[in-house]
């Protein structure tokens, strides 16, 4: 434990946006998935982690049997894998699978 006055040097958020702590001062340094950083005031992004020290979390999508507007749904997911949508989703700090 740090003495009277002393900040911790690691700590381990769990209930807030760790750009968040950061902007605010609560630490120097962050460590969050990217799409989370870019929209927080106050914060820096400086780039990602090294290849080797990242843990990526990939998203797919898919329509539910009894969904009530399959087509619409099927629209939608052919929209967020095509050209068209690939430079909202770069500006959100998510990288598209080629």
């Amino acid at each position: 434990m740090p003495k009277k006055g002393e900040r911790l040097k690691s700590q381990r958020i769990e209930s807030k946006r760790v750009g968040v702590v950061v902007a605010r001062g609560g630490a120097e340094l962050g460590f969050q998935q990217i799409s989370e950083l870019l929209g927080v005031p106050g914060t820096d992004y400086v780039g990602p982690l090294p290849p080797a020290a990242q843990k990526v979390t990939v998203y797919s999508a898919g329509v539910g049997a009894a969904a009530k507007e399959p087509a619409a749904a099927r629209a939608l997911i052919q929209f967020l894998a095509s050209p068209a949508s690939a430079a909202v989703v770069t500006k959100s700090g998510l990288e598209l699978i080629h």
